[in-house]
């Protein structure tokens, strides 16, 4: 039972919660805390809108904000304060604008700013140390008190906490009258005005854990104008001047259009996005990682080293294991590069070399054979979970049931009216595949990778073709055993690593630097991360400078088609990291050479190792940036009318050959001829 305003009878609230019902700034009691043991003591939030039902109310009626009862693991890991880097430090905040920045693809910039006239084309920002001599420096030294919301949106992924944590203690180090306010249950929360004040005592037990659970979460975008006009009724009513959306890249891309929205309004309220997701597909020039991902391949590469010593103990069994990653391969690539399983498919390999389920069938068999011959009959092989949509006859398949979807089909007829050479295909496959092909789509009408057993398939089809050849002479090795896993939630919960809440942290700090300098629109990013922590970059790009424009879709969500979006990336077959799988695939193929990097670490031996396919990789895109915009002005102060004539013609001569190659370089990437 519970009163009119949502909490439960016979409790007394701990914190400040706001609901449609209570004025924004008015306290309830707080009483001294009860014990932390218990969540009977929790004060709870009820949806006050009645249209919400199902899902969305049981997470409205969830508990939040709670303290959690700590193991001695927990309880040591909220003592660990992340450091900052230099150009965090202090109470002043020293902003440098570089140039506008531009999207990434030319081919597709009139139409986002034709879509976004008001946030794209903004400059970069660089915030500097206290040290730094940069004579048209914005110096920040007054910082009147804000009112700032924050929101989960997406997946759960480990760090989020760090975030707000961050935010929290830079707000407060610099005016301790400014307010943190977290949205309740994710974007319903955030339409329905459903809010906890963040504290101290709120954070105490969630530092450097874990978990949404702290405000929870939705995966929902905000794509609707109602639901973008709500989002605007929410900050305007609570009197908000800055929102900081938490996500990956749709939640992100929802974020560039509010903040879009709200600058047309004139809706006082900035908008900024913080780059937190698992899958580690939020990659450009900007962001060089996601909050979530190391965490998550850690504990991932643990669990495959140990499927892997246990296929050489026994001797007998191949390992299928499925990757959580959506349709980006990037957790298995990692994974692979630190755990050296025998093999590892790729979504990308798929699509780049258009290779059909029985060209995947068939080199599975063949290594299983070679390895046979060799007397190895046991093997882990890696899967991405977005495999299914980078094959490109199951692909077609999906769009197809995608499309009956769409128009209404129960899910009863829609075997029924496939296409002849669909409705074959989906008669060929396993009873659970065809179940599970025929699943709703996701909110951003994707399938639900997470609930295609694509390892599961993989592993008939290939004991049906070794059975086979076993029957006809041509393998000579033992009966071909499969076990099959899916690690997909195991480590979406995980204590994060070391890496991770530093990372976290520091963003969560850079979103208030962001917010200090009056920008909207923007994500806040920290480059140079495989450095330590002390050179780390901090600054913020416009979002819309890392959009897109699709003229056409890999995957059921063709609604994006012609709409620019921040779009997930794709592992990149020419990068290092992709070089460095290969280089090794051969012998990892035919030998042992298993990796156990062991159990997620935080102090000592592997606590501040970071993610291979980072520190392999030549980034610090917004380093390069700076110093070429030092470079250029070093030119213009050496080159000034007056200067000797062979300065000029050398200064001629270099800016000519420079202009003509990068020329041909933007040419090259975007196929319009050079000018």
């Amino acid at each position: 039972m519970r009163d009119r305003i949502g909490l439960r009878k016979g409790s007394r609230p701990r914190y400040k919660i706001y609901s449609s019902g209570i004025a924004p700034g008015s306290p309830l009691s707080q009483p001294s805390p009860p014990p932390p043991t218990t969540k009977k003591h929790a004060s709870t939030i009820r949806a006050a809108q009645p249209s919400l039902a199902g899902d969305e109310c049981s997470a409205m009626d969830s508990d939040y904000g709670v303290p959690r009862e700590l193991s001695e693991v927990q309880q040591k890991r909220t003592l660990y304060q992340p450091e900052l880097p230099p150009c965090l430090q202090g109470t002043t905040v020293r902003v440098e604008y570089g140039d506008v920045a531009i999207a990434a693809d030319p081919a597709g910039a009139h139409v986002i700013s034709h879509a976004y006239p008001h946030t794209y084309g903004q400059p970069l920002a660089h915030f500097l140390r206290k040290a730094a001599n940069v004579p048209d420096a914005k110096v920040i030294s007054e910082h009147p008190a804000v009112r700032v919301g924050i929101v989960f949106c997406g997946r759960q992924s480990p760090g989020g906490h760090n975030v707000i944590w961050g935010l929290h203690e830079a707000i407060k180090a610099h005016n301790v009258n400014s307010k943190l306010i977290g949205f309740l249950g994710g974007t319903d929360g955030l339409l329905a005005q459903k809010t906890l004040e963040i504290t101290n005592e709120v954070l105490s037990s969630y530092k450097n854990q874990g978990g949404y659970d702290m405000l929870g979460r939705t995966k929902d975008q905000i794509r609707t104008t109602e639901q973008v006009n709500g989002a605007m009724a929410t900050c305007q009513a609570l009197k908000l001047d800055a929102l900081v959306i938490i996500g990956g890249v749709t939640s992100n891309t929802d974020a560039a259009q509010l903040a879009e929205t709200f600058a047309e309004a004139k809706c006082a309220t900035k908008v900024v996005g913080v780059p937190v997701t698992l899958n580690g597909d939020l990659k450009n020039q900007f962001v060089e990682t996601t909050v979530g991902f190391d965490t998550i391949c850690k504990v991932n590469s643990q669990l495959i080293s140990n499927m892997c010593t246990d296929a050489l103990s026994a001797e007998k069994y191949y390992y299928f294991i499925r990757m959580m990653g959506r349709k980006a391969s990037h957790v298995a690539l990692e994974c692979a590069l630190q755990s050296h399983p025998n093999m590892v498919i790729l979504g990308e390999e798929v699509a780049a070399s258009k290779l059909t389920i029985f060209d995947i069938t068939k080199q599975i068999c063949d290594a299983v054979q070679a390895r046979a011959e060799k007397d190895k009959n046991h093997g882990v092989i890696l899967i991405p979970e977005g495999l299914v949509e980078s094959i490109p006859e199951l692909y077609a398949l999906l769009q197809e049931i995608n499309g009956l979807h769409g128009k209404g089909v129960s899910v009863e007829n829609i075997s029924s009216q496939l296409s002849p050479w669909a409705s074959a295909l989906f008669e060929f496959l396993p009873q659970f595949i065809r179940q599970q092909l025929l699943l709703r789509p996701e909110s951003d009408d994707s399938a639900q990778l997470s609930q295609i057993e694509t390892e599961k398939l993989l592993a008939q089809l290939v004991e049906t073709e070794m059975n086979k050849r076993l029957k006809e002479g041509t393998y000579k090795g033992k009966k071909f055993n499969a076990i099959c896993h899916f690690f997909g939630y195991q480590a979406r919960g995980a204590m994060p690593s070391k890496f991770d809440c530093d990372y976290a942290y520091v963003l969560g700090h850079v979103c208030y630097h962001i917010l200090a300098a009056g920008l909207n629109g923007y994500m806040a990013t920290v480059t140079n991360l495989k450095s330590p922590l002390n050179k780390w970059r901090c600054g913020a790009a416009p979002i819309s400078s890392m959009m897109t424009v699709k003229g056409w879709s890999r995957g059921p969500a063709t609604t994006q088609i012609g709409k620019p979006a921040v779009h997930m990336a794709s592992v990149d077959l020419r990068g290092k990291a992709y070089e460095m799988l290969r280089q090794n695939s051969s012998s990892c193929l035919l030998e042992d050479i298993y990796r156990n990097p062991g159990p997620l670490q935080f102090e000592g031996p592997g606590a501040d190792a970071k993610p291979i396919s980072l520190c392999v990789e030549d980034q610090d895109y917004m380093g390069r940036i700076k110093k070429l915009q030092e470079y250029l002005e070093k030119v213009k102060s050496i080159v000034k009318p007056g200067c000797s004539q062979d300065v000029l013609k050398a200064a001629l001569s270099a800016m000519s050959s420079v202009t003509e190659t990068l020329a041909i370089m933007t040419s090259s990437s975007t196929g319009q001829p050079p000018l």
